[in-house]
């Protein structure tokens, strides 16, 4: 899957949450190594990523490291535990994982349910 498209998935869970502003992969000139980058309101934070990357699994955590400098705000989060989740691969798709109260996956990738507000 394609950086760009794994990130149109992550988005789904970005927005399920709220979460709004422009969520972007960039190749920015100051990365001499030549790394796509997941930016987020002008910002970028964490780990470029290069080719060859497994790519839902990576800009997911890409994403999660970007979103979580700019809101401050653990994101995205266990709907059961309200502990931040991580991704993993379980049975060869990327999931969010919560580590609260047990290990236990709450969606795949692109999946998470909208939150109550």
């Amino acid at each position: 899957m394609p950086l760009e498209e794994a990130l149109k998935v992550v988005e789904r869970d970005v927005r399920a949450a709220g979460i709004s502003g422009t969520l972007r992969m960039i190749l920015p000139d100051w990365d001499s190594m030549g790394l796509a980058w997941v930016e987020f309101q002008g910002i970028c934070h964490g780990n470029g990523l290069g080719p060859g990357t497994e790519a839902l699994g990576c800009v997911a955590d890409a994403t999660q490291d970007v979103v979580v400098e700019a809101t401050w705000k653990m994101w995205p989060v266990c709907p059961v535990h309200d502990r931040g989740l991580s991704t993993e691969p379980e049975d060869g798709i990327a999931v969010w994982r919560c580590t609260g109260g047990g290990t236990h996956t709450v969606a795949p990738v692109g999946e998470l349910l909208p939150e109550r507000r």
